[in-house]
C-alpha cells in the first residue's frame, strides 16, 4: 500500500481531532464495499478484462493475448507498472511481450486551492453535520486533459445518499441510478458552487 502522496491526504483527513472523522473511517473500513474502494486509493491496481486467444474451442491456441485495464496512483509512472507486471511473469516474461496500449499519467488536484475550498464550504453550508475529505477516484477521468494545461479539475457530484444505499456497487451495473431524493439535494448545492465561483 502506498501510504504518501495523494493516498496520505485523504488518511491525514481521517486522522483529525474530529471523532466523528475516525468512526466513520472505521465504519467504511469494516463495510466490505468501501473496503473495496480504499484498497483501489492505496494501491495500483491491475485487472484482466480483455482475453484473445485461439480460433476454435479444440485446437490449443499458440498465442494468447491479455488486456490489463491498470489504474495507476500518481507517483507511479506507466514504466513502472510495466516492470512491476514483467516481475510478476517470473520465468514466462521471457516468452510474453507487454506494450502500453492506451496510457495516459495519473493526475491529482490540490486540496489546498481556492476551488477546493469552495466545494467544501459549499457543501458544509447545505450539511452543517458533512464532512468534506479530499478523495481520490480509482477510475479514468477527463481530468487528465485539463492537468496537461495545469488547470485543476475536481470531481464533485454532491449527493446525499442514504446510509443504506449501496451506491458503489451500482456504476456500471444493471441497475445503475442515482436516487431522486440525492440529486434533489444535490443540484441547489452544485448550483450555489457555480453561483459563488462565477460571482
Amino acid at each position: 500500500a502506498q501510504l504518501d502522496g495523494e493516498p496520505a491526504r485523504l488518511l491525514g483527513a481521517l486522522a483529525s481531532d474530529d471523532p466523528r472523522l475516525g468512526e466513520a473511517a472505521l465504519d467504511a473500513i469494516c463495510d466490505p464495499m468501501p473496503a473495496r474502494v480504499i484498497r483501489a486509493l492505496l494501491r495500483d491496481t491491475v485487472s484482466p478484462n480483455i482475453i484473445h486467444a485461439g480460433l476454435k474451442y479444440n485446437v490449443i491456441p499458440g498465442e494468447a493475448m491479455v488486456e490489463l485495464d491498470c489504474r495507476l496512483l500518481p507517483g507511479t509512472t506507466e514504466e513502472d507498472m510495466r516492470e512491476t507486471i514483467i516481475g510478476r511473469l517470473g520465468d514466462l516474461a521471457a516468452h510474453v511481450d507487454v506494450d502500453l496500449v492506451i496510457h495516459a499519467p495519473p493526475v491529482a488536484a490540490p486540496a489546498d486551492s481556492e476551488l477546493y475550498g469552495l466545494l467544501a464550504r459549499t457543501v458544509v453550508d447545505h450539511d452543517p453535520a458533512g464532512i468534506p475529505l479530499p478523495f481520490m477516484v480509482p477510475f479514468a477521468t477527463d481530468a487528465k486533459h485539463l492537468a496537461a494545461l495545469d488547470v485543476p479539475a475536481y470531481g464533485f457530484s454532491p449527493l446525499r445518499l442514504d446510509p443504506e444505499e449501496r451506491f458503489m456497487e451500482r456504476f456500471h451495473g444493471v441497475d445503475e441510478r442515482v436516487g431522486v431524493d440525492a440529486l434533489r439535494w444535490g443540484l441547489p448545492v452544485l448550483y450555489d458552487v457555480v453561483r459563488r465561483f462565477c460571482g
